[in-house]
Protein backbone atom coordinates (compact mmCIF):
# COMPACT_ATOMS: atom_id res chain seq x y z
CA UNK A 1 0.00 0.00 0.00
CA UNK A 2 0.95 3.31 -0.90
CA UNK A 3 0.11 6.09 1.90
CA UNK A 4 -2.43 7.93 1.27
CA UNK A 5 -3.93 5.55 -1.70
CA UNK A 6 -4.08 1.59 -1.67
CA UNK A 7 -2.11 -0.34 -4.60
CA UNK A 8 -4.28 -0.34 -7.07
CA UNK A 9 -7.02 2.15 -8.16
CA UNK A 10 -9.41 2.04 -11.20
CA UNK A 11 -10.54 4.69 -12.91
CA UNK A 12 -14.34 4.87 -14.80
CA UNK A 13 -13.84 7.40 -17.48
CA UNK A 14 -10.96 9.06 -19.48
CA UNK A 15 -12.51 12.61 -19.81
CA UNK A 16 -12.28 15.52 -17.97
CA UNK A 17 -12.26 14.21 -13.98
CA UNK A 18 -10.73 11.15 -15.38
CA UNK A 19 -7.67 12.04 -17.50
CA UNK A 20 -6.85 14.42 -14.86
CA UNK A 21 -7.33 12.18 -11.77
CA UNK A 22 -5.07 9.82 -13.42
CA UNK A 23 -2.57 12.61 -14.29
CA UNK A 24 -2.52 13.17 -10.89
CA UNK A 25 -2.25 10.30 -9.69
CA UNK A 26 0.83 9.15 -11.86
CA UNK A 27 2.62 12.48 -10.61
CA UNK A 28 1.68 12.18 -6.83
CA UNK A 29 1.88 8.49 -6.20
CA UNK A 30 4.35 6.27 -8.54
CA UNK A 31 3.66 3.60 -7.42
CA UNK A 32 0.01 3.63 -7.34
CA UNK A 33 -1.16 1.29 -10.64
CA UNK A 34 -4.21 3.46 -12.14
CA UNK A 35 -6.66 1.37 -14.75
CA UNK A 36 -7.84 4.46 -17.05
CA UNK A 37 -10.96 2.53 -18.26
CA UNK A 38 -13.07 3.98 -20.97
CA UNK A 39 -15.35 2.90 -23.95
CA UNK A 40 -13.11 4.34 -26.97
CA UNK A 41 -9.81 6.17 -26.52
CA UNK A 42 -9.43 9.66 -26.16
CA UNK A 43 -10.75 11.93 -27.54
CA UNK A 44 -13.61 9.95 -27.33
CA UNK A 45 -16.05 11.14 -29.72
CA UNK A 46 -19.19 11.30 -27.59
CA UNK A 47 -17.71 12.54 -24.37
CA UNK A 48 -18.67 15.75 -22.46
CA UNK A 49 -14.94 16.68 -22.63
CA UNK A 50 -14.55 16.63 -26.35
CA UNK A 51 -15.87 18.97 -28.51
CA UNK A 52 -14.18 21.94 -31.19
CA UNK A 53 -14.47 24.41 -28.65
CA UNK A 54 -14.96 25.15 -25.09
CA UNK A 55 -14.71 28.40 -23.03
CA UNK A 56 -11.94 29.25 -20.66
CA UNK A 57 -13.85 31.99 -18.47
CA UNK A 58 -13.04 33.30 -15.00
CA UNK A 59 -16.31 35.40 -14.94
CA UNK A 60 -18.14 33.98 -11.70
CA UNK A 61 -20.84 34.59 -9.75
CA UNK A 62 -18.94 32.39 -6.65
CA UNK A 63 -15.78 33.59 -5.67
CA UNK A 64 -14.17 29.93 -5.25
CA UNK A 65 -14.88 29.22 -8.96
CA UNK A 66 -13.54 32.63 -9.79
CA UNK A 67 -10.22 31.78 -7.78
CA UNK A 68 -10.13 28.13 -9.39
CA UNK A 69 -10.64 29.22 -12.75
CA UNK A 70 -8.07 31.85 -12.83
CA UNK A 71 -5.51 29.53 -11.82
CA UNK A 72 -6.21 26.93 -13.66
CA UNK A 73 -6.29 29.12 -17.11
CA UNK A 74 -2.54 30.64 -15.50
CA UNK A 75 -1.81 27.23 -15.83
CA UNK A 76 -3.02 26.34 -19.15
CA UNK A 77 -1.90 29.57 -20.64
CA UNK A 78 2.22 28.18 -19.13
CA UNK A 79 1.69 24.60 -20.40
CA UNK A 80 3.57 24.38 -23.76
CA UNK A 81 1.29 21.12 -24.43
CA UNK A 82 -2.17 22.67 -24.12
CA UNK A 83 -1.84 26.54 -24.28
CA UNK A 84 -1.82 26.51 -28.52
CA UNK A 85 -4.86 25.16 -28.25
CA UNK A 86 -6.13 28.18 -26.33
CA UNK A 87 -7.38 31.08 -27.97
CA UNK A 88 -7.70 34.15 -26.07
CA UNK A 89 -10.43 36.29 -28.09
CA UNK A 90 -12.34 37.20 -25.19
CA UNK A 91 -15.99 36.28 -24.25
CA UNK A 92 -18.65 38.81 -24.01
CA UNK A 93 -21.95 38.45 -21.51
CA UNK A 94 -24.89 39.54 -23.27
CA UNK A 95 -28.59 39.63 -21.88
CA UNK A 96 -31.69 41.41 -22.89
CA UNK A 97 -31.79 44.11 -19.76
CA UNK A 98 -34.32 43.46 -17.76
CA UNK A 99 -34.33 43.07 -14.72
CA UNK A 100 -34.39 39.41 -13.26
CA UNK A 101 -32.07 36.90 -12.50
CA UNK A 102 -30.14 36.85 -15.44
CA UNK A 103 -29.26 40.76 -14.56
CA UNK A 104 -28.19 39.46 -11.00
CA UNK A 105 -25.87 37.02 -12.71
CA UNK A 106 -24.47 38.96 -15.21
CA UNK A 107 -23.91 42.54 -12.96
CA UNK A 108 -22.28 39.81 -10.35
CA UNK A 109 -19.82 38.85 -13.83
CA UNK A 110 -18.87 42.15 -14.95
CA UNK A 111 -17.54 42.38 -11.32
CA UNK A 112 -15.29 39.53 -11.50
CA UNK A 113 -13.97 40.32 -14.89
CA UNK A 114 -13.02 43.68 -13.63
CA UNK A 115 -11.22 42.24 -10.68
CA UNK A 116 -9.15 39.62 -12.94
CA UNK A 117 -8.24 42.75 -15.35
CA UNK A 118 -7.90 45.64 -12.36
CA UNK A 119 -4.71 46.38 -13.66
CA UNK A 120 -5.67 46.59 -17.13
CA UNK A 121 -9.29 47.93 -17.10
CA UNK A 122 -9.41 47.75 -20.94
CA UNK A 123 -9.86 44.16 -20.83
CA UNK A 124 -13.48 45.08 -19.80
CA UNK A 125 -15.22 46.41 -22.54
CA UNK A 126 -18.94 47.48 -21.52
CA UNK A 127 -21.88 47.80 -24.47
CA UNK A 128 -25.03 49.83 -23.04
CA UNK A 129 -27.22 49.13 -26.09
CA UNK A 130 -28.02 46.51 -28.80
CA UNK A 131 -26.34 48.60 -31.18
CA UNK A 132 -22.67 48.49 -29.70
CA UNK A 133 -23.42 44.84 -28.91
CA UNK A 134 -24.14 43.53 -32.66
CA UNK A 135 -20.90 46.45 -33.85
CA UNK A 136 -18.81 44.41 -31.18
CA UNK A 137 -18.96 41.70 -33.50
CA UNK A 138 -19.22 43.21 -37.02
CA UNK A 139 -17.92 46.64 -36.81
CA UNK A 140 -18.78 50.28 -36.63
CA UNK A 141 -20.54 50.08 -40.09
CA UNK A 142 -22.99 47.67 -39.34
CA UNK A 143 -26.56 48.23 -37.14
CA UNK A 144 -28.39 45.44 -36.05
CA UNK A 145 -32.68 45.50 -36.96
CA UNK A 146 -34.84 46.82 -35.60
CA UNK A 147 -37.88 45.58 -33.30
CA UNK A 148 -40.13 46.43 -35.72
CA UNK A 149 -38.07 44.32 -38.58
CA UNK A 150 -37.42 41.28 -36.54
CA UNK A 151 -41.33 41.49 -35.11
CA UNK A 152 -40.27 41.54 -31.59
CA UNK A 153 -38.37 43.16 -29.16
CA UNK A 154 -34.95 43.07 -29.37
CA UNK A 155 -32.96 40.63 -26.70
CA UNK A 156 -28.79 41.01 -27.36
CA UNK A 157 -29.24 44.45 -25.66
CA UNK A 158 -26.62 45.11 -22.74
CA UNK A 159 -23.59 43.25 -22.58
CA UNK A 160 -19.40 43.19 -21.31
CA UNK A 161 -16.36 41.38 -23.34
CA UNK A 162 -13.96 40.29 -20.85
CA UNK A 163 -11.02 40.00 -23.10
CA UNK A 164 -9.54 37.92 -20.64
CA UNK A 165 -11.21 34.87 -21.95
CA UNK A 166 -11.39 32.75 -24.88
CA UNK A 167 -11.98 28.74 -26.38
CA UNK A 168 -10.00 26.13 -26.03
CA UNK A 169 -10.02 23.29 -28.44
CA UNK A 170 -11.06 20.61 -26.44
CA UNK A 171 -10.53 17.97 -28.50
CA UNK A 172 -7.18 18.48 -29.71
CA UNK A 173 -6.47 19.50 -25.64
CA UNK A 174 -7.66 16.43 -24.41
CA UNK A 175 -5.55 14.47 -26.76
CA UNK A 176 -2.71 16.41 -25.57
CA UNK A 177 -3.68 15.01 -21.70
CA UNK A 178 -4.36 11.56 -22.61
CA UNK A 179 -0.76 11.65 -24.29
CA UNK A 180 0.59 13.00 -21.28
CA UNK A 181 -1.14 10.68 -19.11
CA UNK A 182 0.65 7.43 -21.13
CA UNK A 183 3.92 9.12 -20.13
CA UNK A 184 3.71 7.97 -16.48
CA UNK A 185 4.32 4.27 -16.07
CA UNK A 186 2.03 3.36 -13.58
CA UNK A 187 -1.04 4.56 -15.58
CA UNK A 188 -2.21 1.80 -18.28
CA UNK A 189 -5.99 2.27 -20.40
CA UNK A 190 -8.34 -0.40 -21.06
CA UNK A 191 -11.02 0.34 -23.63
CA UNK A 192 -14.22 -1.11 -23.03
CA UNK A 193 -17.35 -0.39 -21.95
CA UNK A 194 -18.01 -1.49 -18.57
CA UNK A 195 -20.75 -3.50 -17.51
CA UNK A 196 -20.75 -2.87 -13.61
CA UNK A 197 -18.92 -2.48 -10.68
CA UNK A 198 -17.94 -5.52 -8.92
CA UNK A 199 -18.64 -5.90 -5.37
CA UNK A 200 -17.22 -8.71 -2.05
CA UNK A 201 -20.21 -10.90 -2.37
CA UNK A 202 -22.76 -10.16 -0.02
CA UNK A 203 -21.47 -6.80 0.75
CA UNK A 204 -21.08 -2.69 -0.77
CA UNK A 205 -17.39 -3.25 -0.63
CA UNK A 206 -16.15 -2.60 -4.40
CA UNK A 207 -13.83 -4.72 -5.90
CA UNK A 208 -13.02 -3.60 -9.47
CA UNK A 209 -15.27 -3.84 -12.23
CA UNK A 210 -16.63 -6.43 -14.92
CA UNK A 211 -16.89 -5.71 -18.77
CA UNK A 212 -19.38 -6.69 -21.13
CA UNK A 213 -17.00 -9.75 -21.97
CA UNK A 214 -17.23 -10.87 -18.47
CA UNK A 215 -13.64 -10.19 -18.02
CA UNK A 216 -12.81 -7.86 -14.92
CA UNK A 217 -9.83 -5.58 -13.30
CA UNK A 218 -9.63 -5.98 -9.54
CA UNK A 219 -8.36 -3.11 -7.49
CA UNK A 220 -8.97 -1.69 -3.95
CA UNK A 221 -10.87 2.11 -5.00
CA UNK A 222 -13.44 2.09 -7.38
CA UNK A 223 -13.12 6.37 -8.65
CA UNK A 224 -16.26 6.96 -11.19
CA UNK A 225 -15.39 9.58 -13.44
CA UNK A 226 -17.76 8.74 -16.30
CA UNK A 227 -20.00 11.77 -16.89
CA UNK A 228 -23.42 11.46 -18.51
CA UNK A 229 -22.90 7.04 -18.01
CA UNK A 230 -22.13 7.51 -14.45
CA UNK A 231 -25.72 6.89 -12.84
CA UNK A 232 -25.62 3.55 -15.23
CA UNK A 233 -23.01 2.21 -12.92
CA UNK A 234 -23.85 3.88 -9.91
CA UNK A 235 -27.53 5.11 -7.98
CA UNK A 236 -27.07 9.15 -7.85
CA UNK A 237 -30.29 8.85 -6.60
CA UNK A 238 -31.18 12.63 -9.12
CA UNK A 239 -28.84 14.21 -7.40
CA UNK A 240 -27.18 14.79 -10.60
CA UNK A 241 -29.38 14.06 -13.14
CA UNK A 242 -28.17 13.26 -17.13
CA UNK A 243 -29.50 15.63 -19.91
CA UNK A 244 -28.28 16.92 -23.47
CA UNK A 245 -28.41 20.38 -25.10
CA UNK A 246 -28.28 21.02 -28.39
CA UNK A 247 -25.17 22.19 -30.30
CA UNK A 248 -24.77 22.63 -34.32
CA UNK A 249 -22.18 24.03 -36.54
CA UNK A 250 -22.79 26.35 -39.50
CA UNK A 251 -19.74 26.87 -42.69
CA UNK A 252 -18.29 30.10 -42.78
CA UNK A 253 -16.29 31.45 -46.16
CA UNK A 254 -12.61 32.44 -45.75
CA UNK A 255 -14.13 36.05 -46.70
CA UNK A 256 -16.49 35.41 -43.23
CA UNK A 257 -13.95 34.07 -41.11
CA UNK A 258 -11.87 37.19 -41.69
CA UNK A 259 -15.20 39.69 -41.11
CA UNK A 260 -15.43 38.06 -37.77
CA UNK A 261 -11.60 37.37 -37.30
CA UNK A 262 -11.99 39.46 -34.04
CA UNK A 263 -15.09 38.33 -32.55
CA UNK A 264 -15.18 37.26 -29.16
CA UNK A 265 -17.81 33.92 -28.09
CA UNK A 266 -20.84 35.77 -27.37
CA UNK A 267 -23.33 34.02 -24.77
CA UNK A 268 -26.97 35.64 -24.01
CA UNK A 269 -27.54 34.67 -20.98
CA UNK A 270 -31.93 35.16 -21.68
CA UNK A 271 -31.92 33.27 -24.68
CA UNK A 272 -29.83 30.48 -23.43
CA UNK A 273 -27.23 31.06 -26.40
CA UNK A 274 -24.00 30.52 -26.75
CA UNK A 275 -22.11 31.42 -30.31
CA UNK A 276 -18.38 31.12 -30.89
CA UNK A 277 -16.18 32.75 -33.30
CA UNK A 278 -15.07 31.32 -36.73
CA UNK A 279 -12.69 28.24 -35.91
CA UNK A 280 -11.32 26.14 -38.52
CA UNK A 281 -14.00 27.19 -40.98
CA UNK A 282 -16.94 26.72 -38.82
CA UNK A 283 -18.89 28.76 -36.09
CA UNK A 284 -20.71 26.58 -33.25
CA UNK A 285 -23.88 27.53 -31.85
CA UNK A 286 -25.43 26.32 -29.17
CA UNK A 287 -28.63 26.60 -26.48
CA UNK A 288 -28.22 26.49 -22.92
CA UNK A 289 -31.87 25.05 -22.82
CA UNK A 290 -33.63 22.52 -20.57
CA UNK A 291 -32.82 20.02 -22.54
CA UNK A 292 -33.59 16.62 -23.33
CA UNK A 293 -33.33 13.03 -21.25
CA UNK A 294 -33.29 9.33 -22.78
CA UNK A 295 -35.74 7.61 -20.15
CA UNK A 296 -34.45 3.85 -19.77
CA UNK A 297 -34.74 1.78 -16.96
CA UNK A 298 -31.61 -0.78 -15.50
CA UNK A 299 -31.70 -3.22 -13.06
CA UNK A 300 -30.50 -1.24 -9.64
CA UNK A 301 -26.53 -1.17 -9.48
CA UNK A 302 -26.73 -1.20 -5.78
CA UNK A 303 -25.18 -4.42 -4.95
CA UNK A 304 -27.31 -4.92 -2.26
CA UNK A 305 -30.53 -4.07 -3.54
CA UNK A 306 -33.27 -7.18 -3.98
CA UNK A 307 -32.93 -9.17 -6.95
CA UNK A 308 -35.35 -7.79 -9.59
CA UNK A 309 -35.45 -4.40 -8.42
CA UNK A 310 -34.92 -1.70 -10.71
CA UNK A 311 -34.22 2.36 -11.31
CA UNK A 312 -34.85 4.72 -14.04
CA UNK A 313 -32.37 6.71 -15.31
CA UNK A 314 -31.50 9.65 -18.53
CA UNK A 315 -29.12 7.12 -20.39
CA UNK A 316 -26.94 9.15 -23.67
CA UNK A 317 -28.14 8.72 -27.21
CA UNK A 318 -25.29 10.11 -29.10
CA UNK A 319 -23.68 10.26 -32.44
CA UNK A 320 -22.31 7.20 -31.98
CA UNK A 321 -25.11 4.95 -30.77
CA UNK A 322 -27.21 7.13 -33.10
CA UNK A 323 -25.41 8.56 -35.94
CA UNK A 324 -28.26 9.92 -38.23
CA UNK A 325 -29.63 11.85 -35.29
CA UNK A 326 -30.75 15.83 -35.65
CA UNK A 327 -31.46 18.33 -33.28
CA UNK A 328 -35.17 19.06 -32.46
CA UNK A 329 -37.34 21.13 -34.30
CA UNK A 330 -37.65 23.22 -31.70
CA UNK A 331 -33.83 23.58 -31.15
CA UNK A 332 -33.46 24.77 -34.47
CA UNK A 333 -35.75 27.56 -34.47
CA UNK A 334 -34.60 28.93 -31.23
CA UNK A 335 -31.06 29.15 -32.54
CA UNK A 336 -32.25 30.29 -36.38
CA UNK A 337 -34.26 33.09 -34.37
CA UNK A 338 -31.28 34.23 -32.05
CA UNK A 339 -28.88 34.16 -35.20
CA UNK A 340 -31.89 36.85 -37.51
CA UNK A 341 -31.18 39.07 -34.67
CA UNK A 342 -27.16 38.99 -33.79
CA UNK A 343 -25.58 37.19 -36.63
CA UNK A 344 -28.20 37.23 -39.55
CA UNK A 345 -26.26 36.44 -42.66
CA UNK A 346 -26.42 33.47 -40.87
CA UNK A 347 -29.80 32.68 -39.91
CA UNK A 348 -31.43 30.48 -42.67
CA UNK A 349 -27.36 28.67 -44.25
CA UNK A 350 -28.52 25.37 -43.08
CA UNK A 351 -26.22 23.70 -40.55
CA UNK A 352 -23.29 21.25 -41.31
CA UNK A 353 -23.66 19.23 -38.69
CA UNK A 354 -25.48 18.94 -35.05
CA UNK A 355 -25.00 16.79 -31.92
CA UNK A 356 -26.86 16.56 -28.24
CA UNK A 357 -24.13 17.30 -25.62
CA UNK A 358 -24.63 14.73 -23.00
CA UNK A 359 -24.04 16.66 -19.01
CA UNK A 360 -24.21 15.35 -15.60
CA UNK A 361 -26.08 18.38 -13.81
CA UNK A 362 -26.18 18.38 -10.24
CA UNK A 363 -29.21 21.40 -8.88
CA UNK A 364 -26.44 23.75 -7.24
CA UNK A 365 -24.06 23.15 -10.46
CA UNK A 366 -21.24 22.32 -7.84
CA UNK A 367 -19.61 19.07 -8.97
CA UNK A 368 -19.66 15.82 -6.59
CA UNK A 369 -16.27 15.01 -5.22
CA UNK A 370 -16.78 12.49 -2.72
CA UNK A 371 -17.05 8.90 -1.41
CA UNK A 372 -20.83 7.25 -2.59
CA UNK A 373 -22.60 6.94 0.84
CA UNK A 374 -23.87 3.72 0.75
CA UNK A 375 -20.76 1.70 -1.15
CA UNK A 376 -17.29 0.94 0.14
CA UNK A 377 -13.98 2.02 -1.87
CA UNK A 378 -16.46 3.90 -4.38
CA UNK A 379 -15.61 7.70 -5.50
CA UNK A 380 -17.14 9.78 -7.62
CA UNK A 381 -16.07 12.37 -9.39
CA UNK A 382 -18.44 13.89 -11.96
CA UNK A 383 -21.61 16.57 -11.91
CA UNK A 384 -19.38 18.87 -13.97
CA UNK A 385 -22.65 20.68 -15.07
CA UNK A 386 -21.44 22.20 -18.15
CA UNK A 387 -18.65 23.97 -16.81
CA UNK A 388 -15.96 21.33 -15.35
CA UNK A 389 -13.66 21.25 -18.77
CA UNK A 390 -11.74 24.91 -17.52
CA UNK A 391 -10.52 23.30 -14.17
CA UNK A 392 -8.78 20.48 -16.00
CA UNK A 393 -5.25 21.45 -14.72
CA UNK A 394 -6.63 21.53 -11.09
CA UNK A 395 -9.15 18.82 -10.89
CA UNK A 396 -7.41 15.38 -10.48
CA UNK A 397 -5.41 17.12 -7.47
CA UNK A 398 -9.08 17.75 -5.90
CA UNK A 399 -9.81 14.33 -6.01
CA UNK A 400 -6.95 12.87 -4.93
CA UNK A 401 -7.06 15.22 -1.81
CA UNK A 402 -10.55 14.43 -1.14
CA UNK A 403 -9.76 10.59 -1.16
CA UNK A 404 -6.50 11.01 1.54
CA UNK A 405 -8.46 13.48 3.42
CA UNK A 406 -7.17 16.40 2.74
CA UNK A 407 -9.18 18.65 0.93
CA UNK A 408 -9.74 22.04 1.46
CA UNK A 409 -13.13 22.05 3.86
CA UNK A 410 -14.56 24.96 1.87
CA UNK A 411 -14.33 22.66 -1.33
CA UNK A 412 -14.89 19.34 0.76
CA UNK A 413 -18.66 20.56 1.52
CA UNK A 414 -19.30 22.34 -1.49
CA UNK A 415 -18.34 19.36 -3.68
CA UNK A 416 -20.47 16.59 -0.92
CA UNK A 417 -22.71 14.38 -1.70
CA UNK A 418 -24.60 15.79 1.29
CA UNK A 419 -24.55 19.40 -0.33
CA UNK A 420 -26.64 17.81 -3.07
CA UNK A 421 -29.61 16.48 -0.71
CA UNK A 422 -29.54 20.57 0.94
CA UNK A 423 -29.19 22.66 -1.67
CA UNK A 424 -31.83 23.10 -4.61
CA UNK A 425 -31.25 26.28 -6.44
CA UNK A 426 -28.81 26.79 -8.91
CA UNK A 427 -25.60 28.74 -7.50
CA UNK A 428 -25.37 30.85 -11.05
CA UNK A 429 -22.08 29.18 -12.25
CA UNK A 430 -23.35 27.39 -15.12
CA UNK A 431 -26.51 29.84 -16.25
CA UNK A 432 -29.06 27.31 -18.09
CA UNK A 433 -32.59 27.91 -18.65
CA UNK A 434 -35.64 26.70 -16.12
CA UNK A 435 -37.47 23.70 -17.37
CA UNK A 436 -37.71 19.90 -17.44
CA UNK A 437 -36.07 18.33 -20.19
CA UNK A 438 -37.83 16.83 -23.19
CA UNK A 439 -37.86 12.86 -23.72
CA UNK A 440 -35.70 13.35 -26.84
CA UNK A 441 -37.42 9.99 -28.46
CA UNK A 442 -40.32 12.05 -28.93
CA UNK A 443 -38.78 15.27 -30.59
CA UNK A 444 -35.05 14.09 -32.12
CA UNK A 445 -35.34 13.82 -35.84
CA UNK A 446 -33.12 12.81 -38.97
CA UNK A 447 -30.34 13.97 -40.59
CA UNK A 448 -31.67 15.84 -43.90
CA UNK A 449 -31.80 12.94 -46.72
CA UNK A 450 -29.67 14.90 -48.93
CA UNK A 451 -26.63 14.79 -46.14
CA UNK A 452 -26.47 11.25 -45.58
Amino acid sequence: MTKGLPSEVIVIGAGVFGISTAIAIGKRYPETKVHVIDRYEPPVEDGTSVDTTRCLRVDYTNDIYYNLAKESMAIIEADPAIAPFFHKVGMSFVYDGNSDKWEDIWIKGLASSRHVNAENPSKTVLYNNNVEVFQRIHGKDHSPKTAEELGRETKWNKGYTNLSNGYIDAKKSMKAYYERAKTFSNIDFTFKEVDKIVYEEGTNKATGVAFKDQSLITSDLVVVAAGAWTSKLVDLYDLAKTSAIEVAWLKVTKEEEEQWKNMSITTNFSTGINLFPPYEGEIKTLRRSAGYKNSVEIPSPNPLAKDGSSIKISYPRTILSNPNDWIPEDAELALRENLKEIMPSLADRPFDRTKVCWLTQTPSANFIIDFHPELQNVVLATGGSAHAWKFVPVLGDKVVDMIIGQLDPVLKDLWSWEEKTRTTLDNGSAPRMTGEPQEISQVIRQRPADMI
